[in-house]
């Protein structure tokens, strides 16, 4: 009868139910955590506080309530980061206490979880005024920011920072949401604006802006400074009550024995002092509440816009009202073309309002997955590392091996230069002049070589290198014939319908990296081609190797060709199956998988319907090689993780059908593998970039800890993600089980091995990626490719019996999209490790920035070799010269005698040329902006980084504006035929082949003909005309 009476009332808003409600505190059930939650309060104009158990729903009921146009603006309350350092800034407590005080003195809409409410706050303190086009000694200014509690940083990234170069000052005052650049001419304020702290770059121009002092004048009680009229909402209470619990112990176990720790507030005397308020909790808990709210959830569609059509219709037939919103082009089409109200852009989930007959529609639904839209943490810049570290081995191509000391300014009469310190055997120094930066590369020695320099006396180097150089150019001649002899193997070149692929591309909701483009581009462009393609794709986990499956798989299904997809594990067969489907489900392709997770009748049945041609694209295991799997048309073979196939495994597919295309996927290629890329026996594309705002994973490698399990266990709770805890024994894992229950009682903890039952193991996953379990207890079944997003934190039991491959590769579980991912790789307090485990766990850790599984694999490599394929065959001179260094040779020869070498024009400056001390007094800066300048390698990237560095730095010194227009010529150097470019202060010349294309610019005076070359004026004038000339060609 109660249920009746709940459901026969039509309410899908808070502000619809009786005062009774909000002022007796009940409980109104809402099923589900998305953006329904967003559109239940909308309402009146009234203070509101609305509590979310992480910030993770605090950030998401932010943006959908933007995007639903419920409140123009929600203020998000930040939590104080539990570290030894940031737990006590002054500045996150000052950024604190001035969102507290715009709530209280403005109103509207403030979202918050316990622990940003029990946090101590700032408030008070003195404002520094800024506006352009007025005067301000700089001095005082920078005087001021000091005296008022901001760090002087090299990059300002975080509140609380600013930095002085040259004309620029930028400052990241607690107050604004992002940090500010004033640009000074004299002490005239020039210009303000906003700019991004992760690119460094300018967002939008400002007129004017107001600097917080960091010396507070209190730390203030919350409740002083909240409205006298608001009301609160509770969202998911039992969730809510969990984060204080974890919140405060995390806070007690950060200020053990130390001194003036800020005691936390508890959170049973703040829901006290609610009571003077109205409010009301809401639960997706359907006992014991006193309403349900007419809202409901759409089903995943995953794809299958067909199903979504059936549903629709339903939806239209009951008078309801279809939006979509959506980051797919795909999905945008499809329902413009039914006539459904479309807004581009992400919601975090899709609902049924019954009340007012509105159906929301997202890309969870459609496809399965959603686009993630904020971070938690504020990062430091991601591109601008240095490349070198002083103290680093490195090899010089024309000196040897020697350590890098970092750089070094001499000033003489002529003006300032800039030179990199090498030191080589007897500690003789070389300055190395710093345009010649591109000759020095990274040196690794092998394990157990005693690394050494080289002598600038001796003729060691040179006889290593010139042994090296001939073992090469043989090398090159031998795999140019193996390459020749390929060519000739006999094909299918694959079509290219383009309407088809149009519409599989547009279903991808993600931006392309570069890599990503061009690692298409060259499978497609193999496909096409009449000789069968052999490619290893080597990518980090995570960077995006599985689109580009994707799209090859479509292009031969689009063909009329069948498409082999071997996985090495049926978890990651059945996220692969899921994948496909999923972007395939709108299209002419039939999808299936064949695992453990599949009955025996329906493989059957998918194997004959396979061998008549009627499965376009079939994913397995090493099912896949079995005896009864036959194809009528096999066209493409993909192996994901190709370093868990043996050889054998790999070429049965092909010998199943002589010229099949072969595409190989690999984060950390086996040896063999990398080997025969490198050397141009197998194509070979690298995926380096990452995926837009992705960091690398923070490793910890550490002994045994109850305490610190704990801390990284709650710190991942709390911000509203998922842990997967490793323990690579089956026999003792109920043990670790039942340990993780005791210390985590509040938490929902599941196990999944290779012996669980299929039925519940896939139960378990599906659970999983869906968010419903916090604690994944399970064995190294998760190593490949499992992309979980939620899940931000792997904690590994005993790491020392894993190998280094392995740990690389659970390591990649996480730090998927956006934030900041730990992993605490732990081992026995008690137990003496090997010299091997050591190594590895060292390894591990030091290899902790994205992309790192290729320098990896490097290392497996550079230690186990890859057989003689290559005519390294650790032979003391390669050894000598380094493995990078060595495939450099072999490639540049392979290269030589194919017609594509491709040499970088030499330059000699015979007058100072450098960027001034003045203008960016950080050493790392200016090296990392010379390294930048001397990588760039096309006109347009040249000019792109000129415009960022005006605006990050202010307006270019003549010598910076010279180097900068050089880059842009030596860019198109090749493109020109130009070979050489001299320069000095009475002219400059270039020379190459004259035909090449110099006319176009049809050079006049003050520009003469002269041999095999053009004379032109000196100094930076030359080199100037010339930029102004090519930009001009391809603006």
């Amino acid at each position: 009868m109660q249920d009746k009476e709940k459901e026969s009332r039509s309410i899908s808003s808070l502000f619809e139910l009786d005062e009774e409600f909000w002022l007796r505190n009940k409980s109104v059930h809402l099923a589900s955590k998305g953006a329904m939650r967003s559109w239940v309060v909308r309402g009146p104009d009234v203070s509101l506080l609305v509590l979310l158990p992480d910030q993770r729903q605090v950030r998401d009921f932010a943006a959908d309530c933007e995007m639903l146009g419920v409140f123009n603006r929600v203020e998000m309350l930040p939590d104080m980061p539990l570290t030894e350092d940031e737990s006590r800034s002054e500045a996150l407590k000052v950024q604190r206490g001035g969102i507290l005080e715009n709530f209280r003195h403005e109103g509207g809409v403030m979202a918050a979880t316990p622990a940003s409410l029990l946090a101590p706050f700032s408030v008070g303190g003195e404002y520094y005024e800024i506006e352009q086009g007025t005067e301000t000694s700089r001095e005082k200014l920078l005087g001021w920011l000091a005296q008022k509690g901001y760090e002087r940083n090299e990059l300002v990234w975080s509140p609380g920072q600013f930095v002085s170069r040259g004309s620029i000052v930028d400052i990241f005052s607690p107050s604004d949401p992002f940090p500010v650049r004033l640009e000074f001419f004299d002490d005239e304020i020039e210009s303000l604006r906003f700019f991004d702290p992760e690119t460094q770059k300018s967002l939008r121009t400002l007129y004017k802006c107001s600097l917080k002092s960091l010396i507070s004048k209190k730390e203030v009680e919350l409740e002083k400074f909240l409205p006298d009229k608001m009301r609160v909402v509770f969202f998911d209470p039992k969730g809510l009550d969990t984060t204080a619990e974890n919140s405060v112990w995390l806070w007690q176990n950060l200020d053990r024995d130390k001194q003036n720790a800020v005691p936390w507030k508890q959170w049973e005397d703040l829901c006290s002092y609610f009571t003077k308020y109205r409010r009301i909790r809401v639960t997706r808990d359907v006992k014991n509440t006193s309403e349900r709210l007419a809202i409901k959830q759409f089903p995943l569609f995953r794809g299958k816009l067909r199903d979504v059509d059936h549903y629709c219709e339903e939806l239209l037939r009951e008078g309801c009202d279809i939006e979509v919103y959506s980051e797919s082009k795909q999905n945008i089409s499809w329902a413009e073309s039914r006539g459904f109200k479309t807004v581009k852009g992400v919601l975090s989930e899709g609902f049924i309002d019954l009340e007012t007959k509105k159906a929301v529609l997202t890309d969870l639904e459609l496809s399965g997955v959603s686009l993630s839209r904020h971070r938690t943490e504020v990062i430091a810049p991601s591109d601008w590392g240095v490349g070198l570290i002083p103290g680093q081995w490195v090899v010089h191509d024309d000196y040897g091996v020697s350590r890098y000391l970092g750089p070094q300014s001499i000033e003489s009469a002529e003006g300032e230069e800039e030179y990199l310190i090498l030191q080589f055997a007897e500690d003789r120094r070389l300055l190395i002049p710093i345009l010649h930066f591109y000759k020095i590369s990274p040196w690794t020695p092998l394990p157990g070589q005693e690394p050494a320099p080289d002598s600038l006396r001796g003729t060691q180097w040179k006889k290593a290198s010139a042994k090296a150089k001939e073992m090469a150019e043989k090398a090159a001649k031998e795999l140019v014939q193996i390459y020749a002899a390929r060519e000739l193997t006999k094909g299918f070149s694959f079509s290219s319908n383009r309407e088809l692929m149009k519409e599989l591309e547009n279903s991808f909701i993600y931006v392309e990296t570069n890599d990503q483009i061009k690692a298409i581009q060259h499978v497609e462009a193999d496909m096409e081609r009449p000789v069968p393609m052999d490619r290893l794709l080597v990518g980090d986990v995570g960077f995006g190797k599985t689109e580009v499956a994707i799209r090859a798989a479509g292009k031969a299904a689009f063909s009329g060709k069948q498409v082999a997809i071997l996985a090495p594990t049926t978890l990651l067969a059945q996220q692969h199956y899921e994948t496909f489907s999923s972007r395939f489900g709108n299209l002419p392709v039939r999808v299936e998988v064949v695992s453990r997770f599949v009955s025996f009748s329906a493989q059957k049945k998918i194997l004959e319907d396979l061998k008549e041609g009627k499965v376009d694209i079939i994913i397995g295991t090493h099912r896949l090689l079995s005896q009864d799997v036959a194809f009528k048309d096999l066209g493409l073979v993909v192996v994901d993780e190709e370093h868990r196939f043996g050889v054998m495994h790999k070429e049965h597919l092909k010998k199943m059908t002589p010229g099949v295309d072969v595409l190989m996927l690999s984060a950390t290629p086996i040896p063999r593998s990398l080997s025969l890329s490198m050397s141009g026996l197998r194509d070979m594309s690298v995926l380096q970039t990452p995926p837009q705002r992705r960091l690398p994973v923070l490793t910890v490698v550490r002994p045994w800890s109850e305490e610190l399990l704990k801390s990284a266990v709650l710190r991942e709770k709390n911000r509203g993600g998922q842990v997967f805890f490793v323990h690579n024994r089956i026999n003792d894992i109920h043990e670790r089980t039942v340990m993780l229950k005791r210390l985590f009682p509040k938490l929902n903890i599941e196990v999944a091995h290779s012996r669980t039952p299929e039925a519940q193991l896939e139960k378990t996953m599906m659970r999983f990626s869906l968010g419903e379990i916090d604690i994944l207890i399970c064995t190294t079944i998760v190593e490949s490719g499992l992309d979980i997003p939620m899940a931000n934190t792997l904690i590994v039991d005993d790491a020392q019996e894993l190998g280094l491959a392995q740990m690389y590769q659970l390591r990649g579980r996480v730090g998927r999209r956006e934030e900041q991912a730990y992993a605490f790789l732990f081992y026995p307090p008690d137990v003496h490790l090997s010299v091997e485990a050591s190594e590895r766990l060292e390894a591990i850790a030091e290899l902790d920035e994205l992309g790192a599984g290729y320098q990896l694999a490097h290392r497996d490599l550079q230690i186990r070799g890859g057989g003689d394929l290559i005519g390294i065959a650790q032979h003391g001179n390669s050894t000598r010269v380094g493995y990078q260094k060595y495939c450099d040779m072999l490639a540049e020869e392979i290269a030589s005698i194919k017609g594509e070498k491709r040499k970088q024009a030499e330059v000699e400056i015979s007058f100072p040329a450098a960027i001034p001390s003045g203008y960016l007094p950080q050493e790392n800066l200016r090296v990392t902006l010379y390294r930048r300048m001397l990588k760039t390698d096309s006109p347009a990237e040249a000019i792109s980084l000129k415009e960022e560095t005006i605006d990050r730095y202010g307006k270019l010194p003549p010598s910076l504006e010279f180097l900068m227009d050089l880059t842009c010529v030596r860019s198109a150097a090749h493109e020109l035929k130009i070979t050489k470019i001299i320069c000095s202060s009475q002219e400059t010349v270039i020379q190459g082949d004259p035909d090449g294309g110099w006319t176009e610019f049809q050079l006049k005076l003050p520009w003469m003909r002269k041999l095999d070359g053009f004379v032109g004026p000196g100094g930076y004038k030359g080199i100037t005309i010339l930029a102004e000339m090519i930009k001009g060609k391809i603006s």
